[in-house]
């Protein structure tokens, strides 16, 4: 059964009606002259509380409509539908279980009609209470409504099953959030093994954006001219950053691909040290590549000490440097800086 999301407040709000339902996992509704308990029928039950309550011609019929359809919904609660109370300035939740009660021990509160539930507690037993700013705005002002015992919240009901499980406004916008993320961090790496950026092309573009991270990361970085070194020895960056205490200083190859990257470039590199190891010595190799590495280049690059950024590390590296990305730069990947609105509950 499908399952329904309810509001049921503690009458007066007063603590006396919240220690009788925390007190005896319950939630009450008043019309304490009819025991539900002895109706199966919905109906018959709204004719009973009509004829005891409003047979008179004193209530307003918009009323006396309104009171039979929250005593409808209390009478067609199922176990496992899912219940709010609210309380000053915060919410607590509970999950209808199957007994319906009548207490006359508090008949004088009107709470005797009763419907067992089990409320979320923490480990020492207190009911957990979630702040309402914790909320979506529009559950907000739904929980400000004044002069309803029992309403409907169906249409909340993803929020709800998210505070359930944990998850408040806050929580659930970051997990929408990351999810939003990682769907762009995604597109962008198949937009660059594609082609389908504006970067230029001949993998020119790729080393230029290459360098512009290593700028933004704190390096003096440059490209190489194509015979800077012999034979078949080749690095297309070169990237130092000192301060006080250290010097850093990067070779960089970089390798605008599609599927898999293979040992080539890792070998061009390694080159550089085979011809002059002791000149070369103070640089860390780095192979830089939008595609997948081959188990051969991944073991190679082991062997040799060489820092590998795959095409998701790139991604990430260009996700965490977006904010001082040039403009052109991030246009020409098609990343635009216009805001996104996260829609949490659609």
């Amino acid at each position: 059964m499908k399952k329904k999301y309810y509001l049921i407040r503690a009458m007066s709000q007063a603590q006396d009606d919240f220690d009788i339902f925390f007190n005896n996992n319950v939630v009450a509704i008043g019309w304490s002259e009819v025991d539900f308990t002895q109706f199966r029928e919905g109906e018959l039950l709204v004719a009973k509380v009509e004829e005891v309550y409003y047979e008179n011609g004193d209530t307003s019929p918009q009323v006396v409509g309104k009171k039979k359809n929250e005593v409808r919904r209390f009478k067609g609660i199922n176990s496992g539908d899912r219940i709010i109370i609210p309380s000053s300035g915060a919410i607590c939740l509970a999950e209808a279980e199957s007994c319906e009660l009548f207490s006359k021990q508090v008949f004088d509160q009107d709470l005797s009609n009763q419907r067992k539930v089990t409320y979320h507690r923490n480990q020492n037993g207190d009911v957990i209470f979630i702040p309402r700013d914790k909320l979506s705005e529009k559950l907000q002002r739904r929980m400000r409504v004044r002069g309803t015992a029992i309403a409907d919240l169906w249409e909340f009901g993803e929020e709800i099953e998210g505070l359930f499980a944990g998850e408040d406004f806050e929580s659930s916008f970051n997990k929408k959030r990351i999810a939003i993320t990682e769907v762009f961090k995604s597109n962008l790496l198949e937009k660059i093994q594609s082609g389908e950026t504006n970067l230029e092309s001949g993998g020119y573009g790729l080393e230029k954006l290459v360098q512009e991270l290593l700028i933004i990361d704190g390096y003096d970085a440059a490209i190489l001219p194509k015979q800077k070194f012999s034979g078949f020895a080749d690095a297309d960056l070169e990237a130092i950053k000192e301060d006080f205490l250290l010097t850093k200083k990067l070779f960089v190859q970089v390798k605008h691909h599609s599927g898999v990257t293979g040992t080539w470039g890792a070998e061009q590199l390694v080159e550089i040290m085979n011809s002059d190891k002791d000149f070369f010595s103070e640089y860390k190799l780095v192979l830089v590549t939008s595609a997948n590495p081959s188990d051969e280049l991944v073991k190679l690059c082991e062997t040799k000490e060489l820092l590998l950024v795959d095409g998701n590390e790139l991604v990430e590296w260009i996700f965490k440097s977006l904010k001082n990305l040039k403009y052109e730069t991030k246009k020409r990947l098609g990343i635009s800086d216009i805001p996104t609105l996260i829609n949490l509950y659609a």
